[in-house]
């Protein structure tokens, strides 16, 4: 169950508009699809420390406080589901700034400055590492997420080289919508496992 959740939850992470998908289409448009698949694999890269605060935190808090933790990642998951459906934080993909960005090391550094791996690890990560009844589902997560969101940015990399362009509009706001609702479903998950199945 911890890896399907990391699954779904990367998954949403990848199709969610953000600042790594706007240089992932940049780039792919620009130099190709080697490019934009390097800046899809970043967020194992940047996150790897914040897994390991997670799972430290997960062990060391109390079961109250890793309740409001819960809560508190689940109240993010929430936020961030209702801003993508309601389009709120939609970026347009300026290609000359876009542009300007094109390696490795910068698209890391893009990704160090974003607060979400930030609020997604130390909130959602320690309630959800916490409830898992055993080391392999603690570890299973993390795997899971970053198997979706790479394999999703990946996925929209290898979509833009194929179509050197944008999907439609419409595509794309179906997308967004359902990674809204795919939020919304794991903030409700997160929440209920807090109030109910965490000491």
């Amino acid at each position: 169950m911890s890896f399907l959740l990391g699954l779904a939850l990367g998954v949403a992470g990848g199709l969610a508009p953000g600042p790594l998908q706007a240089m992932i289409v940049a780039e792919t448009l620009r130099k190709g699809l080697r490019h934009g698949l390097a800046v899809a694999v970043v967020p194992p890269i940047t996150d790897g420390p914040l897994v390991v605060a997670a799972a430290l935190v997960a062990l060391e808090l109390p079961g109250y406080v890793l309740r409001v933790v819960g809560l508190v990642g689940s109240a993010v998951l929430a936020y961030m589901g209702i801003g993508i459906l309601k389009g709120d934080g939609v970026e347009e993909i300026d290609r000359e700034e876009g542009a300007a960005k094109t390696t490795l090391g910068k698209a890391v550094l893009v990704n160090l400055v974003n607060p979400h791996p930030y609020l997604f690890w130390l909130t959602v990560g320690p309630a959800v590492m916490a409830e898992a009844r055993s080391f392999l589902g603690k570890v299973t997560f993390p795997i899971g997420f970053f198997a979706g969101i790479v394999g999703t940015q990946a996925g929209i990399a290898w979509a833009v080289h194929r179509a050197a362009s944008m999907a439609p509009a419409e595509k794309i706001a179906a997308a967004r919508r359902y990674c809204g609702l795919l939020l919304l479903g794991a903030a409700g998950y997160l929440a209920f496992d807090s109030l109910t199945r965490l000491p």
